[in-house]
């Protein structure tokens, strides 16, 4: 019997970040089961020439039946389950290859936009009833976590039987702010979670991720018999 899997990936620092816990967490959950599925991760590059094909060869890889993509937002004082990917390549910063790229597609000729194929609001209401900060958020950005997401969905629009897929911002590690030159937020510092509180967060997010194929699947049977 083929193991059914998860694929969770996290991202590899950048910029001012010295750490990334969306790469902390992903390593930390993997081999771990979500009832019958098989988490497998990696890291991804900050690179934007080369994470399509970087995304492309871990689904052929782990050929995944659910795909939750993480990143860090620092600043964000909980897990933000993104709803919305756009087809905008806009870099505040370089990426690790020394790119920045200002108002260039991700797909040429692609959709304006793409919804998360996971159920946005319904993994915020599962991390928050295993008591974890979270909350809804409509913009991921115009950097890799957004292309990460787009690439995603733009993929499952081609894709039978479909994947679904999500992303989700996690915020600073406690050790980034107190470090102060990591992240330039302010003076004070700013908000912060520690891994352990992400960690079930994901967990949960990852539970309500699983159920939702199941009920999914479910509601398919009729139409193979």
């Amino acid at each position: 019997m083929t193991q059914e899997t998860i694929l969770l990936t996290g991202f590899e620092p950048f910029g001012d970040h010295a750490i990334n816990p969306s790469a902390l967490v992903a390593e930390a959950l993997d081999g771990e089961r979500i009832g019958t599925m098989l988490i497998r991760t990696a890291t991804l590059p900050v690179d934007g020439a080369r994470i399509e094909a970087t995304l492309h060869e871990l689904i052929a890889l782990t050929k995944p039946r659910v795909v939750l993509a993480l990143g860090l937002a620092a600043g964000r004082a909980a897990l933000n389950v993104e709803r919305v990917a756009v087809n905008v390549r806009d870099y505040a910063i370089t990426d690790n290859a020394g790119a920045r790229p200002e108002g260039l597609p991700i797909v040429t000729d692609g959709p304006d936009a793409y919804l998360a194929t996971l159920p946005a609001a319904e993994i915020v209401r599962a991390i928050r009833a295993a008591g974890v900060p979270a909350r809804l958020s409509d913009s991921a950005g115009t950097y890799l976590c957004n292309q990460a997401l787009y690439l995603l969905c733009h993929f499952n629009a081609a894709r039978e039987p479909a994947v679904p897929c999500g992303f989700i911002h996690l915020p600073a590690l406690p050790a980034q702010v107190a470090s102060h030159q990591d992240l330039p937020l302010s003076q004070d510092g700013g908000p912060t979670m520690d891994l352990a509180t992400m960690l079930i967060g994901i967990r949960a997010a990852l539970a309500a991720a699983v159920r939702f194929l199941q009920e999914s699947d479910g509601q398919q049977l009729p139409s193979h018999r």
